[in-house]
């Protein structure tokens, strides 16, 4: 039985970087700092400025009766297109739902099936500004038109091309990707180690790479295989640095791949066109942040468990007590651009969880201020004329999305 494993390909780029140009020089090289006080009130390089976000419900829909239309299964994704339409992905019924601006139901895309413009095990899907659909699977993917219309089908060997996980797509099609997922065991290729970003093709050639992103040294561990009907997790290595990265309206990539507070920004050649830093310093992993991390973890497995199998497939997971831990907490875990082309930086808090501030930069370095803890979120997706859309919960824990409207930032006090 062949073992699923996650392709690592390694090669150097094809672009040699030029030298970096920082658009913020700083004291500090975001790695360490003077602490959260050094420099300027109002700049990268100064304390935060606390801003607060004005808003206004839109719409909501998420429905716990079975004969509406907006009773979700499985919420995996949401986009906005360039008329504010909303589209939810609900992988569970294997569908797509366009929502207009006032909430109600514009049509509905897919549905389970074979056939063209039908979804079926679908992995995640890509909306375009003008509404069109990248839909991806195992082993194929398929383009819809604005419409919702079958374009047509990519194939893809999961022995040999692999399969293609992605959730960002350039302007042409081409998708942007660090996750190929293949069937072997004989699929890394030599090369400098790192975390490589590949612009994939929908035309049958060959993937380019990008960027190959930073990661910390390899450690002896068991890795998470899949075999026959059972998949096995292993507990991994806590506060791995996150890869993450969105793109900018002038084609480039905004990326964060540090321990330290470092957004680079990516060229459509590979090269690192720039540098937005902040000397804010990486916490130390002591022994009570190591705890808090194995009682997530612990949350997380129990989750897992009582969430059940899709497709027959069990589920078996090491414990916490063979979770390792990086030495650093790094500062940063997520980022996302704003249709305004605004750079939301989402940083950690102080026992190493998703739950701290989050900056909001510009491409050019400007700083515009950052969001506290309690504060509003990044969404799962952003849309036109200030539009923020959120996959939650309610009481009742039946998916819901609602949409809110960003009015204004606000300094605090």
């Amino acid at each position: 039985m062949p073992t699923l494993t996650w392709a690592k390909t390694t090669a150097a780029p094809r672009f040699s970087p030029p030298p970096l140009l920082p658009l913020a020089l700083l004291a500090a090289c975001g790695d360490t700092g003077d602490g959260p006080d050094a420099g300027a009130r109002g700049t990268l390089d100064g304390p935060d400025v606390i801003v607060n976000a004005e808003t206004e419900e839109v719409f909501a829909v998420g429905s716990a009766m079975g004969d509406d239309w907006d009773t979700f299964g499985d919420l995996r994704s949401v986009h906005f297109d360039a008329r504010a339409n909303l589209h939810i992905f609900d992988s569970q019924a294997d569908h797509i739902l366009v929502v207009g601006p006032d909430g109600s139901l514009i049509r509905t895309v897919g549905g389970q099936g074979e056939g063209p413009g039908e979804f079926g095990a679908v992995l995640d899907v890509i909306v375009a500004r003008d509404g069109s659909y990248t839909v991806m699977g195992f082993g194929q993917t398929d383009l819809l038109d604005p419409r919702g219309e079958f374009v047509r089908r990519v194939t893809m060997d999961p022995m040999t091309t692999g399969m293609v996980m992605a959730d960002l797509a350039l302007p042409d099609g081409r998708l942007v990707t660090d996750r190929i997922m293949r069937f072997g065991d004989d699929h890394e290729q030599p090369g400098e180690e790192g975390r490589a970003i590949h612009i994939f093709p929908l035309d049958g050639t060959d993937p380019e790479l990008l960027y190959t992103a930073w990661e910390l040294p390899e450690e002896e561990e068991h890795e998470t295989t899949f075999s026959g009907s059972v998949m096995r997790m292993a507990a991994g290595r806590a506060f791995e640095p996150r890869l993450d990265y969105d793109l900018l309206a002038d084609g480039r990539l905004a990326l964060i791949d540090s321990v330290g507070y470092r957004v680079k920004l990516i060229g459509p050649d590979g090269s690192v066109t720039g540098t937005i830093e902040r000397p804010i310093a990486p916490l130390p992993v002591d022994g009570a942040i190591m705890e808090a991390e194995r009682e997530r973890y612990r949350e997380r497995t129990e989750a897992l468990l009582e969430s059940g199998t899709r497709n027959d497939v069990r589920i078996e997971r090491e414990g916490a007590e063979e979770r390792t831990f990086a030495a650093e907490v790094p500062v940063l875990y997520g980022l996302k651009v704003d249709w305004e082309d605004r750079i939301w930086v989402a940083r950690r808090g102080p026992t190493g969880q998703d739950d701290g501030p989050t900056d909001i930069v510009t491409p050019g370095g400007d700083y515009v201020g950052t969001l506290p803890p309690d504060g509003l979120r990044t969404p799962a997706a952003f849309g036109p004329g200030g539009l923020m859309a959120y996959i939650e919960s309610d009481e009742m824990d039946v998916p819901t999305v609602r949409v809110v409207r960003l009015v204004a930032l606000e300094p605090a006090g």
